[in-house]
C-alpha cells in the first residue's frame, strides 16, 4: 500500500506541477512590471552563456546603469537582439554601447544608442561564476504550449484529470468508501469501510489481514 501510494502522490504532484508552470506562463509572466520583458533565445549567438530555446528576463536599465560586461537587450531596426556590452563610448553628449554575441569573434557592425535599450539580464555572483536570470530551454516548451494543441495537452487535459479524480475522491468517501487497498496477491484495487478489520478481496477471494 505504501508504493501505491507513493506512485499516486508522485502522480497528482507531476500534475500539479504542469498545470501551476503553464498557469504561470500564460497569467503571471504577462502581469510582471511592464518595464521587465521574458524573452526567448532564437540564435545561438550567445552560446555558451545563452542557449537556444532558453527564457531569458531582462530588467529595465537605463544607460548610467550598464557596466561593460553586461548582457544587454536593445532594440536593431525591426528586431531585438540580446548581446554582451564590450565597451561603453560618448558621442556628442550621448552614450552609446558596442556589443558582441559570446560565440561570435568579432563585435557588432554597428553602434547602440542609449534609446535604443531595452534593459539588461540580471546576475547574481557565485565565487567567479555569474548566474543569469533564465530558464533553459523552456522557450521551446512555453512556444509549443501557446498554440491550441499545445494549450489542451499541457493545460487542459491535466486540469480535467486533477478535478476528475479529486471528484473520484469525494464520491468514494460519500459513499463511506473511506480507505483504499491494495490486494497483496492480486493487486486489485479497492475501498474498505473499516481499515481496523481483516477483508477479503473482491477480486480473488483471499483474506488481506489490513489491521496487522
Amino acid at each position: 500500500m505504501g508504493k501505491e501510494r507513493l506512485r499516486e502522490k508522485l502522480f497528482f504532484g507531476i500534475l500539479i506541477a504542469i498545470v501551476a508552470f503553464f498557469v504561470l506562463s500564460f497569467v503571471l509572466v504577462p502581469l510582471t512590471n511592464k518595464s521587465s520583458h521574458w524573452y526567448i533565445v532564437t540564435s545561438g549567438s550567445m552560446e555558451p552563456t545563452l542557449k537556444l530555446g532558453d527564457i531569458i528576463y531582462v530588467s529595465h536599465a537605463n544607460a548610467e546603469e550598464i557596466k561593460v560586461g553586461d548582457i544587454i537587450s536593445f532594440h536593431n531596426e525591426e528586431y531585438i537582439i540580446t548581446h554582451r556590452c564590450v565597451e561603453i563610448l560618448q558621442q556628442e553628449n550621448k552614450t552609446y554601447f558596442k556589443t558582441r554575441g559570446d560565440a561570435n569573434e568579432d563585435a557588432d557592425s554597428f553602434l547602440i544608442s542609449e534609446d535604443a535599450i531595452i534593459g539588461k539580464i540580471p546576475y547574481t555572483k557565485i565565487f567567479d561564476y555569474k548566474l543569469y536570470a533564465k530558464m533553459p530551454r523552456v522557450g521551446y516548451l512555453s512556444e509549443f504550449v501557446h498554440t491550441k494543441i499545445g494549450f489542451i495537452l499541457f493545460v487542459l487535459i491535466p486540469s480535467y484529470l486533477l478535478i476528475g479524480f479529486e471528484a473520484y475522491n469525494i464520491f468514494n468517501i460519500l459513499q463511506g468508501r473511506d480507505g483504499k487497498i491494495v490486494c497483496p496477491y492480486c493487486k486489485g484495487i479497492f475501498y474498505g469501510v473499516n481499515l481496523e478489520k481483516d477483508v477479503d478481496c473482491p477480486y480473488c477471494g483471499k483474506q488481506i489481514l489490513v489491521g496487522k
